[in-house]
């Protein structure tokens, strides 16, 4: 009777190891797509170079935002917008959002030269070269843009 028993535990044994090992790969669920990040210029324009000139421009707020957007949509991704600081040469966070319902984020670029000047509200004549990095979220890997540049051009004084 003893030896039956171990027979049958020993069968019972091998039956699920052979069952446990047959299970295919994509049991433990199908892995989840990649999303898609693009972006460009909200009016189109080239992306890896872009001039802003003061003198287009009444206000900043008129100048054409970067649009970055990640398909397909799901829960909001996190976007932050990256210069290159040429001092010490390192990115910097210039601004970050979450993407909204759409998986659409809206970024401008800062033209004044704030953090450089005694004068605030003034344009600086520039070049600032921008990234986008899309932190990791879930099972979605963190992305970052090829880089591109903006420049900012001042109005002239005494040129009417």
């Amino acid at each position: 009777m003893k030896l039956k028993n171990k027979i049958i535990g020993l069968l019972l044994f091998s039956l699920i190891t052979l069952e446990i090992s047959s299970v295919p790969a994509n049991a433990l669920g199908t892995p989840k797509v990649q999303q898609v990040v693009s972006w460009g210029w909200e009016d189109g324009a080239d992306k890896k170079h872009r001039d802003f000139s003061e003198d287009d421009y009444d206000d900043i707020t008129e100048m054409p935002h970067l649009q970055v957007t990640v398909s397909p949509v799901s829960v909001g991704r996190r976007i932050v917008l990256e210069k290159f600081d040429d001092y010490t040469q390192n990115w910097v966070q210039e601004l970050a959002t979450r993407t909204d319902a759409r998986g659409v984020v809206k970024f401008l670029v800062n033209p004044l030269c704030d953090e450089y000047s005694y004068t605030p509200g003034m344009w600086c004549d520039r070049d600032v070269t921008y990234r986008i990095r899309v932190l990791k979220s879930g099972t979605q890997k963190a992305l970052i843009s090829k880089t591109f540049i903006a420049t900012f051009v001042a109005t002239e004084e005494g040129n009417f």
